[in-house]
């Protein structure tokens, strides 16, 4: 994989992104509910059954059903309790459509992709909606989504270029060959480097330790995320979940790092005692 194409796609993808994010609702979430339908687009067509294809008539809305209850709902037990409801709902919904509509093989493999699609994306997305919210202030939820995400970005980049140069011994060589201890480690030191920088540019009302455990739990929870989602292609026998972001695959592919990464800075958020920091 070239690196020109990564760029090009970064200077296109990154300021849409970032833009978003700053200005925060309408747009971060029609950024989002876009994202969300992509995402369980490509989710579903992981799962090939030879003659019959997931309904995204169901999962799309299941997935964007999740980040209605988030806006609809009032702080972490709020968006929680509905996401509780809207998993259970839909669960119940695809379950019907399995008993009655579907005539494909591997019943219970089409179970798992068109339960776990819009579960997974609606989860990862819905905690980002609320980490934009977070606190009273609403300079520092931005502000903390802003670390989640450069943090993240930080660390696949510390992983490739590491990878690349340094790396000999492999990771998880069934899962993904690919991926090296040294850029393991090169991952997570620039998570770390990248909260503590991001430190003295954002106000995120908590202290240089503390800045620094988020970049390396974000160290960690990012390549775990990158990993599950190897896995996931691995077992459906394909190498990018879509082609839609030149250099980099599919938008699935660029929520695999952000997948645990996203959820976890928020519960950080949560304990970390600070300027308007509760929920």
């Amino acid at each position: 994989m070239t690196l020109l194409p990564r760029l090009l796609a970064a200077l296109v993808g990154l300021p849409i992104l970032l833009g978003a994010v700053w200005l925060g609702t309408p747009w971060l979430v029609i950024l989002v509910a876009v994202v969300a339908i992509a995402a369980t687009r490509e989710f579903y067509r992981l799962f090939d059954s030879g003659d019959a294809a997931l309904p995204l008539v169901l999962g799309c809305p299941w997935a964007l059903a999740f980040l209605l209850g988030q806006q609809l709902s009032q702080g972490t037990a709020g968006f929680l309790g509905t996401s509780s409801v809207v998993v259970a709902g839909g669960a119940f919904a695809a379950l019907l459509w399995l008993i009655a509509a579907y005539r494909g093989r591997r019943p219970l493999p089409a179970a798992g992709f068109l339960i776990m699609g819009p579960v997974v994306v609606g989860f990862i997305l819905v905690h980002a909606l609320a980490l934009r919210e977070l606190g009273t202030d609403d300079d520092l939820g931005r502000n903390w989504l802003l670390l989640a995400l450069l943090t993240t970005f930080a660390c696949d980049t510390g992983a490739f270029f590491a990878g690349r140069t340094l790396g000999r011994h492999r990771m998880a060589p069934v899962i993904s060959p690919n991926k090296t201890w040294e850029g393991a480690v090169g991952g997570f030191a620039a998570a770390v480097l990248a909260a503590l920088a991001l430190g003295f540019a954002l106000d995120l009302c908590v202290s240089r330790w503390q800045q620094g455990l988020v970049g390396g739990t974000v160290g960690v929870a990012a390549q775990l995320g990158d990993l599950g989602e190897s896995r996931l292609k691995r077992f459906s026998q394909v190498k990018d979940a879509g082609s839609i972001i030149p250099g980099h695959g599919g938008v699935l592919d660029r929520l695999d790092s952000l997948s645990l990464s996203i959820p976890t800075v928020y519960y950080l958020g949560l304990l970390m005692s600070g300027c308007g920091i509760s929920e």
